[in-house]
């Protein structure tokens, strides 16, 4: 009897104990910036990012992400730290239908992908960063040049992005349907199995240009993007847009969309 007293008062002390190292642990700073108590690691900033989407995401040939999204994100931790203090970029590379769900669960900080604006997204959303619009991407020597055209086709879009919304609400009659990412998609639309791919306009002009597909003129819906941010993240939310205000003010914005061949609809 008396073990066991003593066994439930160890564990009881060891609890106390880890409570107080937890309370240790979410008081821990690197800048003093009151957004770093809604982020994972002090110091770090982890970001979701689906590299799939040249120019803005994509794999280099080193086996590390690279593109417009890239170099913004390490441009935006500039401002994010402080004096003497410069805040680490980690990328976790997913598919994008998964960075909401990685927000959410506490995998990942903010999610940088391209990200629109979309009231249906269980998510925060920065100030906007670039404008971009939604183009439909036909196969080589197509001649087709309505939506009206597209009905009863085979449309390719990203599962869960704003494109895959436009094309279920504008192209009447379509089977909308993402059988892998874009580089999967652009195979497809190259090889038949497509009719169509709906993506950001410069994604669709990079395309275009190395595979003599045609675009459609008029696009599906013009829009901004957006770094994403937890719900409750308030001073995060607040943190990242006086980042994204600063970078738009600097000279790397304009040299970033000029890397990356992109330039503001």
């Amino acid at each position: 009897m008396k073990t066991m007293k003593k066994l439930a008062a160890m564990l009881a002390a060891c609890g106390i104990l880890l409570s107080l190292a937890g309370c240790g642990d979410k008081d821990k700073t690197f800048t003093g910036k009151a957004y770093e108590k809604e982020i994972m690691t002090p110091g770090e900033i982890v970001v979701g990012i689906s590299a799939d989407y040249p120019p803005y995401e994509s794999m280099g040939t080193d086996g590390k992400v690279e593109g417009f999204d890239v170099d913004m994100a390490n441009e935006l931790a500039k401002y994010m730290g402080a004096e003497g203090k410069d805040v680490k970029v980690t990328f976790k590379n997913m598919d994008f239908s998964s960075i909401i769900t990685a927000l959410q669960s506490g995998q990942i900080d903010v999610g940088i992908s391209a990200f629109t604006y979309d009231p249906e997204r269980d998510c925060l959303f920065s100030d906007p960063y670039l404008i971009s619009e939604q183009l439909v991407v036909l196969p080589k020597g197509s001649t087709v040049k309505s939506l009206d055209e597209l009905s009863g086709k085979k449309i390719g879009a990203g599962t869960g992005t704003t494109g895959e919304k436009a094309a279920k609400e504008n192209i009447s009659g379509a089977e909308v349907t993402s059988p892998g990412d874009y580089t999967v998609m652009f195979e497809a639309l190259k090889n038949g199995a497509l009719d169509a791919v709906v993506c950001d306009g410069q994604v669709a002009k990079n395309n275009a240009e190395a595979n003599g597909f045609v675009i459609m003129e008029e696009p599906l819906v013009k829009e901004e993007n957006s770094v994403i941010v937890k719900k409750g993240n308030d001073e995060l939310l607040k943190e990242v847009n006086e980042a994204v205000k600063q970078f738009k003010a600097s000279d790397a914005y304009v040299e970033l969309q000029q890397k990356w061949g992109l330039t503001e609809a």
